[in-house]
Order: C-alpha cells, then sequence, then structure tokens
C-alpha cells in the first residue's frame, strides 16, 4: 500500500484553510487517486466529476492548489482535466514508483533463492506501519525498501515461527509488487497464529507474537518483553493477539506490558460473560 504524505500544519497552510469542507475533501481524495493510480498529480476529467459534490475545482484553482490541464493518453489522444500543483515535490513519481517495485521483486527473487539453498537471510522487509515514526522514509535519495532503511523485526528462531514469517513476507511481498493496494498484517498473523495453536504449538504462537509486537514497534524486544509475551500468550491464548491488536492502536513505547493488561481485561470479561 502506498502512502499520501502530508505535512501535520497542512490544514492551516494558507492555500487550505479557507477551503471548504466538501473542498477539501476532495483534494484529499484526488491525493489518494493520483497516489494510487501513479497519475503524477493528473485528474482525469471523468475522475473528476465522479469525486467532487460541488463542483469545488474553482475553489481549488483560486486557492493555487490545482490547475487546468491535459494529458496525451495515446498518440494524439487527448484526456482533459486538473493538475495538482507541486504534486510531484512532496509525493513519489510514477517512475519512481514502478523502480522501486523492480527492485523489490529483484530483492524477493535473490531471496528466495538463496531459501533454497538453506540460506540465513533476513526477508524483504514488511510494510511499514504507519502509526510508527520512520525517519529514513522522507530522504529522497534513500531507497525506503531496502532493509536496511527500517528496524524490522528479527525472524523468530523457533523454526515453525520463522516458516510463518516468511508466508507472511512472501504474501505482503506480491500484494505490493502486483500493486494491491491492502496492508492487512495482522489478519495474515491471525491466519498463521492459528494454524500454529492448532497443531498445539505454543512456542511457534509465543515466537510468532514477539515477532508481531516487534514489527508493530520497528524494534527489537528486550527479553523481558519476550518473556512478557510468552506469559500473556500461555495464559490467555488466542486473546493474546487481540489484545497486541487493541494496543498497537495507541502510541506506546512499552507495548507488550499494556497488551498484557488488555488480555486480563479481555479475559476476564469473557470470563463473566460481558460482550
Amino acid at each position: 500500500m502506498g502512502w499520501v504524505r502530508i505535512d501535520d500544519n497542512f490544514a492551516d497552510h494558507p492555500k487550505v484553510i479557507g477551503l471548504s469542507d466538501t473542498a477539501f475533501r476532495l483534494y484529499i481524495e484526488a491525493l489518494c487517486y493520483s497516489n494510487r493510480q501513479l497519475t503524477d498529480g493528473f485528474i482525469p476529467m471523468a475522475v473528476y466529476l465522479k469525486l467532487s459534490r460541488d463542483d469545488e475545482a474553482d475553489y481549488l484553482i483560486d486557492a493555487g492548489l490545482w490547475e487546468s490541464s491535459h494529458e496525451t493518453i495515446t498518440g494524439s489522444s487527448v484526456t482533459n482535466g486538473y493538475a495538482i500543483r507541486s504534486y510531484t515535490e512532496y509525493q513519489p513519481t510514477r517512475e519512481k514508483v514502478h523502480s522501486k517495485r523492480d527492485q523489490s521483486r529483484e530483492r524477493l527473487k535473490k531471496f528466495r533463492d538463496k531459501e533454497k539453498g538453506n540460506a540465513i537471510e533476513t526477508p524483504p522487509p514488511t510494510q511499514p506501519n504507519p502509526t510508527q515514526p520512520n525517519k529514513d522514509i522522507e530522504i529522497e535519495d534513500k531507497n525506503y525498501l531496502e532493509p536496511d532503511s527500517y528496524q524490522i523485526a528479527q525472524i523468530p528462531r523457533v523454526t515453525t515461527a520463522k516458516q510463518a514469517v516468511l508466508r507472511i513476507s512472501d504474501k505482503l511481498g506480491h500484494a505490493r509488487m502486483n500493486g494491491i493496494n491492502s496492508w492487512n498484517l495482522s489478519k495474515l498473523v491471525e491466519e498463521e497464529w492459528d494454524l500454529l495453536h492448532n497443531n498445539n504449538d505454543i512456542g511457534g504462537c509465543i515466537a510468532l507474537t514477539a515477532w508481531y509486537v516487534s514489527e508493530l514497534q520497528s524494534r527489537k524486544l528486550e527479553s523481558a518483553e519476550i518473556a512478557r509475551i510468552g506469559q500473556m500468550t500461555k495464559r490467555f491464548g488466542r486473546i493474546a493477539l487481540l489484545a497486541v491488536d487493541e494496543a498497537a492502536s495507541k502510541n506506546l513505547t512499552d507495548l507488550a506490558s499494556y497488551a498484557f493488561r488488555v488480555a486480563q481485561r479481555m479475559y476476564d470479561e469473557k470470563k463473566a460473560g460481558v460482550k
């Protein structure tokens, strides 16, 4: 999944603060459309008519955010529409996205080839957690798909958990290479966790949960945190994973301890029959 880059002062910018609610929403939706479809800021008229609610284009042009434009599609075929001004100054271009996808595809191929030879290699990183800070993503000349760009979680030593992580990474890698705009790490982890639990592999469940927490926090866990996750998983089972997901919505430095308290609350409510 791609991410639209918006400064946290965006809403207070002189060009933006005077926009109506519908014009503001149109601008954001157009940003998302262009980023998703890799149009480098061009909004075809047909797309504009679909997104627009009150014909807000003139307001965005007057504000200096849009301008009338056209794009040559094939040969002499010209499509009229609008262009988001300064789009490529803040958002990745079509060329850069395709280049990074090609590089990601090549890294994934090399990783698979080495895995066949039983080489130990860190798999391609999963999509970074948008709730966590990432200082490298704003550096234009740094490839943000390179493994060194993120403090990604260490692959579990437990064989079954390691295999689960590789399957998760493989699915996410395929999704990114094919341009699928979906990122649901939580669902993939839950599926693999259930497979381990159904096989009574508690050690695998603990290792996978620890990796998941590490991935969410974009850092390696301390031994005390891993021990906490082990206690939580043994005591509360599947509830532990649900607690981790709830804790992940908070901006926490110690997600494991908070998740343990959430799991205890969920367990008590379940035991008491609270829905």
